[in-house]
């Protein structure tokens, strides 16, 4: 029976400590762009945006800067200005302060409030926006119009911590708004331990069994031109010794494909289906290309063709490892999909955190619940 293996990176194979450093100083600097003082967030907070289904930290910024914000013009409505920059420049002038906001409180609110588990940047622009009044609503699109656009302030600052300013240049043809070194070189580290890692690869080797890399990550495009593709997913790979030894179906690969059929990279990422079925044809078949079109045709036209349509007349496992319950919703997304057509593919889902907030979520979709991706991997090679 093929068994194929899908591999999140943030929290699974990956100790994410740059974006989560990351994200505590894009905070911190737009902090102190409004005079306040640095909100430092904890990596408990951070814990809870994730397991509440804020699992990108451009979701994250967005939200603690909006919420930020919004305190002042609580405190001070006249501050308001008709654009964001403008606002906070005025903030700043006027030297108002406001305490802390709760932001783990406004998380467990999108929760409650995203019973569907979408993606939550509308959840999180409408519990802000109904805090303000309706004429000073507007001041939040900058924040939330499009959270996977440089042009997004919490976006801009967080990529030039992520990337570093020289690779920020390289990445988007612009300058960075300051100089700084890549916190994902600095500070992320393997969680993937050597013995799983050989393990895994002599697993593979053994026929009819694969797997990929499948992260909301950005990264670099299947081919053609990569100005505005951070590599973000293919530095995690490298660091974990994959790069070029298994399919990386990142952010970067969905927003290729979203460009092609006139959609945007969040209609197909986690946690919706098409990044989950692209990931099933991809360790099927080790091709990102023809993997992308096979989910875009089944999504967007109903048609199950190669890689996809290789799963017939076989039954076919899928195990997910992730640390999000959006990874695993698509993934049982895809699957259910792929059944409907009569393929006989079934999902094992394993949740991976040592986090009691985020492993009380992943239980609830999980499969079974593991610390760490070593116990995971262990686990599905016993049984191999």
């Amino acid at each position: 029976m093929p068994t194929l293996l899908l591999f999140d990176v943030d929290g699974v194979l990956i100790q994410p400590s740059g974006y989560k450093l990351a994200l505590r100083d894009t905070v911190n600097y737009f902090a102190r762009r409004m005079g306040q003082a640095d909100i430092d967030l904890s990596f408990e907070e951070i814990a809870t945006f994730e397991a509440c289904g804020l699992t990108n930290e451009w979701d994250s910024a967005a939200l603690c800067v909006g919420a930020l914000v919004v305190e002042v013009l609580l405190k001070a409505p006249a501050l308001h200005r008709p654009t964001f920059d403008a606002t906070l420049n005025a903030i700043l002038t006027a030297n108002v302060t406001v305490a802390r906001p709760d932001f783990s409180g406004l998380a467990q609110e999108i929760a409650a409030l995203n019973t569907e588990h979408h993606a939550v940047t509308d959840y999180t622009r409408k519990i802000l926006c109904e805090r303000l009044p309706v004429e000073q609503r507007s001041i939040l699109d900058a924040l939330f119009a499009d959270i996977f656009s440089i042009e997004t302030p919490t976006t801009r600052i967080q990529q030039c911590h992520t990337l570093g300013h020289q690779r920020f240049f390289e990445t988007y043809g612009i300058t960075a708004p300051f100089e700084a070194e890549s916190y994902l070189i600095v500070h992320d580290t393997p969680l993937l331990h050597q013995e799983s890692y050989k393990k895994l690869l002599a697993w593979r080797s053994n026929g009819e069994r694969d797997f990929c890399i499948f992260t909301a990550r950005p990264s670099l495009p299947p081919t053609g031109k990569t100005l505005g593709y951070a590599p973000e997913a293919d530095l995690a790979a490298e660091l974990l010794g994959l790069l070029g030894q298994v399919p990386i179906i990142g952010a970067g690969r969905l927003q290729w494909l979203a460009e092609r059929h006139q959609r945007t990279t969040a209609d197909y990422i986690k946690p919706y289906p098409t990044q989950a079925l692209t990931a099933i044809g991809a360790a099927l078949s080790q091709q990102e290309v023809s993997a992308l079109e096979a989910a875009a045709a089944l999504t967007e036209s109903n048609l199950l063709v190669s890689p996809l349509a290789d799963l017939r007349n076989q039954q076919t496992e899928v195990v997910v490892f992730e640390d999000s319950v959006g990874g695993i919703l698509a993934a049982q997304r895809a699957v259910h999909k792929l059944q409907a057509y009569g393929l006989d593919v079934r999902l094992r889902s394993i949740g991976v955190s040592p986090e009691a907030s985020k492993r009380a979520a992943l239980a609830n979709v999980a499969d079974v619940v593991v610390d760490d991706v070593n116990a995971g991997v262990m686990l599905v090679l016993g049984d191999s």
